[in-house]
């Protein structure tokens, strides 16, 4: 979990945690306006504080489902303020069935809305706060860019779009004639794009009292993302194999249980594709697995038969004219996916892992992405980290980002990483996001 959490940014962090402090004030504030400060404070202590709690908990949570503490929402002000509005309906839709459901949970009905109409005031006004200080020069650490090429292209480019980050590129330099150390005085920090090991002007900044940091790693540090410039070939950790041996245990349990909680629902979906669309309810399709090894995955057959006759196997687009009636909807919600349970069980798959393709467009790939076979160093995956950050991949280009987050996870690979990689899919899976 600690690779996953280290790609969020200090800034971020900090801004989640005010945000939830300012929603349990502002709960806290509502419940004392009910009731008058003195006894406000006294119920707050002996009953409420487990309610507020309940309340806070459930806000802060729909603030993450509905991305508020994604890059695009930390520069699109009038974009994320649209989004409070709706956390704060949503948040009293969920609490009003959570009370139906646990009666001992109610927080008076006043004390709720005076606390979210103060939330929402409060956040919102922190949130422009944040927005006009992220944006400060001079709370904005400048560095040195030591290196060109694509690399540093890449995190001068994350650095100028994601103020959330806290540093500016000031100066650059890709050779010691180029760099006047005279001009390092006002700078503290360096990241240097150059492969190691470094040349010794670039160590000599160091001796200066600069703080050195590797390019690749920043990167990968503030994107999730293995920078595939800098040409170094991930593997997976030492304990791999006690690793593994969690993931197919859990893997296998959750499976087990996931076809005895939804073999109902599922025949009922074969049913319907068999009534909706002439074919078996079904689809086989052969795709690569862990190093390298071919195996059959099971879908419900969510397009017409013979849609990818001939071995064109075409990704899925957006209103794909392929699809059935029964399988846009399908798709659209995941159900398609849902006999992959059965491949788990048996072994082809993990429940986390990288996405496994049709054996031709992984040949193509592996001719054209180098380094691209280092994904099936572990098993594929139902969902993955690719999966949770990208979409489908059209284009040569798309997979080469996807590998990007593919050979994150297997640089990283860990039981927690797939905690949090199921908890984002949760997150698709319940907004109805990705699917085609």
């Amino acid at each position: 979990m600690r690779s996953a959490l280290a790609c969020i940014p200090r800034r971020v962090v900090l801004l989640l945690l005010s945000e939830a402090l300012l929603v349990v004030s502002a709960l806290m504030l509502g419940t004392f306006a009910r009731l008058g400060s003195a006894a406000g404070w006294m119920l707050a202590r002996q009953n409420d504080g487990a309610r507020i709690a309940v309340v806070g908990g459930v806000c802060m949570l729909c603030m993450y489902y509905y991305d508020l503490y994604d890059s695009s929402m930390l520069i699109n002000l009038r974009l994320a303020l649209a989004r409070l509005l709706q956390v704060l309906g949503t948040a009293a839709l969920i609490l009003a069935l959570l009370y139906t459901a646990f009666p001992s949970l109610t927080l008076s009905r006043q004390s709720i809305f005076l606390g979210l109409a103060l939330a929402g005031v409060l956040v919102a006004g922190w949130r422009r706060l944040f927005f006009q200080l992220s944006r400060a020069s001079w709370l904005n650490e400048p560095v040195l860019m030591v290196g060109d090429g694509a690399l540093a292209e890449k995190l001068a480019g994350e650095f100028l779009s994601r103020p959330e980050l806290g540093m500016r590129p000031a100066a650059s330099a890709c050779a010691a004639e180029a760099w006047n150390p005279a001009g390092a005085a006002p700078l503290r920090r360096a990241i240097v794009t150059l492969p190691q090991p470094w040349p010794d002007w670039v160590q000599r900044l160091g001796e200066r009292g600069m703080r050195l940091q590797d390019g690749a790693a920043m990167y990968e540090r503030i994107t999730g993302q293995v920078a595939l410039e800098a040409g170094r070939a991930p593997r997976v950790p030492a304990r791999a194999r006690i690793t593994l041996r969690r993931k197919r245990l859990f893997s296998l349990l959750l499976a087990a249980a996931g076809l005895l909680l939804a073999w109902p629902l599922m025949l009922l979906i074969a049913l319907a594709i068999r009534l909706d669309s002439p074919g078996p309810a079904l689809f086989r399709q052969r795709r690569v697995g862990w190093q390298g090894r071919p195996f059959t995955l099971l879908k419900f057959r969510s397009m017409v038969v013979g849609a990818d006759a001939g071995g064109n196997a075409q990704p899925a687009a957006p209103n794909d004219p392929r699809c059935t009636r029964l399988g846009r909807w399908l798709r659209r919600c995941r159900l398609d996916e849902l006999p992959q349970l059965w491949n788990i069980l048996r072994g082809d798959m993990s429940l986390v892992g990288p996405r496994p393709f049709v054996p031709e467009q992984e040949a193509a790939c592996a001719r054209a992405i180098p380094g691209y076979s280092l994904r099936w160093q572990v098993p594929p995956g139902a969902t993955g980290w690719a999966q949770v950050h990208r979409g489908y991949c059209a284009t040569l280009e798309d997979n080469r980002e996807k590998l990007a987050y593919d050979l994150f996870y297997v640089k990283n690979l860990s039981f927690s990483l797939d905690l949090v990689i199921l908890f984002q899919t949760l997150k698709i899976l319940l907004l109805g996001r990705g699917g085609r």
